[in-house]
């Protein structure tokens, strides 16, 4: 990463860029290449947390408290928690699993990391028949060489991407703004003689097969996710982007309670608009321990000060020097004889004290678990600070004149899993809808990127943000 950094700076400089190279970090802010060669191990999962960032931002543009954001592309699907505009985050990750998406099965790094479950689920998963008689999909994937069967650049095992197609919604000619031609033959054959010959089916429910598989999936991976992180999924709003989350994103929340989806503006591309709406940032984390009983202050004051000045010495040269920088303050504190020490925030300015230091962990303890356990010390394991410039805030949106039903620009056969055979939908154009429209479904909304499924029993309109709103029952009228 050092070399290869190095070398892209380089040539950036030789091509006459002068702009500073900037490079994302897997707790959501950026940074610059000085750091990110120091210290390569923190751009793990940095893409995924620029999608986390992307749809943080819309959840605080929309007022949306209660959030999933669903991430999916070619091999892929993340799901993060989003609360009151801020993802939840932690503190160790695993790199190189034996098994790939099994918890505890890699190695452990202790870096700052926006908390995300992922499961082996994108466009390029190839699906199979198992030992059982299931259809199981990934964790394998055709990756983009050779990709999908539909590509025509050599796949020959079927994918989700190609189940998509044959399902119809993904139109062969306007797939990539209709620069890229796919082979919906190809994609039914492979189909067929991987799923439908072993199982019996025709090729619509084998890839309905597919698919409902992958659904279900990730639905499930949300539903632990949240069920381990002590809240709800049921009720929030779920925000999907990636290349492929629009195609999914209804049935998901269908099956996970969901009412409302977001599909924002330029779904497809949703991470690399994060790392533009991105903080410059950097946290840095060091062991400091006291029990509460013989509390060292000064020490605890002037440790946070070292932490600090650190920080700034990051961000600062790629921020500015009339950039604003905010402070967040962590200390890491536990009962003594537990196993588990949870974040507690501290002011971010002023000198930390004994007594404030355990009424705010007190305080803390009691959100999360309900109760406090008196007669019992404290100690403290870790103390934190993260200096990041201030969030960019987004436009204002459009107001809207009214509502409108668009003509659609052609209609198409779909597969129906209510009927089993394939029904005529309409087909809009995601540019030529303005704020205000309204489209009821079935129907597919297509763009250059991705395509949106609008199912039966949902409709859609365009908020004044530009996003696709899905809610359940007719489309949102406000």
């Amino acid at each position: 990463m050092d070399r290869y950094l190095g070398r892209l700076d380089t040539r950036l400089r030789g091509l006459g860029i002068a702009a500073p190279l900037l490079l994302m970090l897997s707790g959501g802010g950026v940074t610059t290449v000085e750091t990110a060669r120091r210290f390569p191990v923190r751009l793990v999962e940095s893409g995924p947390a620029g999608g986390v960032i992307f749809a943080s931002g819309i959840a605080r543009d929309r007022g949306l408290d209660r959030v999933v954001s669903f991430d999916m592309g070619g091999t892929t699907a993340k799901l993060c928690l989003v609360d009151d505009g801020e993802a939840r985050s932690a503190r160790s990750f695993e790199v190189a699993r034996i098994y790939r998406f099994r918890k505890g099965s890699g190695l452990p790094l202790r870096i700052p990391v926006i908390e995300m479950v992922e499961i082996g689920a994108g466009g390029g998963s190839i699906a199979r028949v198992d030992d059982l008689g299931r259809i199981a999909v990934g964790p394998a994937s055709a990756g983009s060489e050779p990709g999908p069967v539909c590509y025509g650049r050599g796949g020959e095992q079927p994918t989700v991407t190609d189940a998509d197609l044959v399902l119809g919604r993904i139109d062969p000619t306007l797939f990539s703004g209709g620069r890229i031609g796919l082979d919906a033959a190809g994609a039914r054959r492979a189909l067929e003689d991987g799923i439908g010959a072993k199982l019996a089916l025709s090729s619509e429910l084998a890839a309905f097969g597919v698919v409902e598989m992958v659904d279900n999936n990730m639905a499930s991976a949300a539903r632990v996710h949240a069920i381990e992180s002590g809240v709800d999924v049921a009720g929030r709003t779920l925000i999907a982007f990636g290349g492929a989350a629009p195609l999914h994103a209804a049935r998901i929340a269908d099956l996970l309670g969901i009412d409302r989806v977001l599909i924002p503006e330029n779904a497809g591309v949703g991470s690399c608009v994060g790392f533009l709406r991105a903080p410059i940032a950097f946290e840095i984390v060091r062991s400091g321990y006291w029990r509460l009983a013989a509390f060292d202050a000064a020490a605890a004051n002037r440790l946070l000060g070292e932490l600090e000045a650190e920080a700034l010495a990051v961000v600062r040269p790629a921020a500015g020097e009339g950039e604003s920088i905010e402070a967040r303050r962590m200390v890491y504190m536990r009962y003594v004889g537990q196993g588990h020490e949870i974040a507690v925030e501290l002011p971010a300015t002023g000198a930390i004290a004994g007594d404030t230091l355990l009424e705010a962990f007190g305080r803390t303890y009691e959100r999360q678990y309900d109760r406090r356990i008196p007669g019992v010390d404290v100690e403290t394991i870790s103390w934190g600070v993260t200096l990041s410039t201030p969030l960019q805030a987004a436009g204002q949106p459009v107001t809207t004149a009214g509502h409108n039903t668009p003509e659609p620009m052609a209609r198409r056969q779909v597969f129906s899993p209510q009927l089993e055979q394939a029904i005529e939908v309409a087909v809009h154009d995601r540019a030529e809808l303005r704020p205000g429209a309204v489209v009821e479904g079935p129907a597919i909304i297509v763009e250059a990127q991705t395509s949106t499924v609008v199912p039966e029993g949902f409709g859609a309109s365009i908020d004044g943000f530009g996003h696709i709103e899905l809610v359940r029952g007719p489309a949102a009228e406000d």
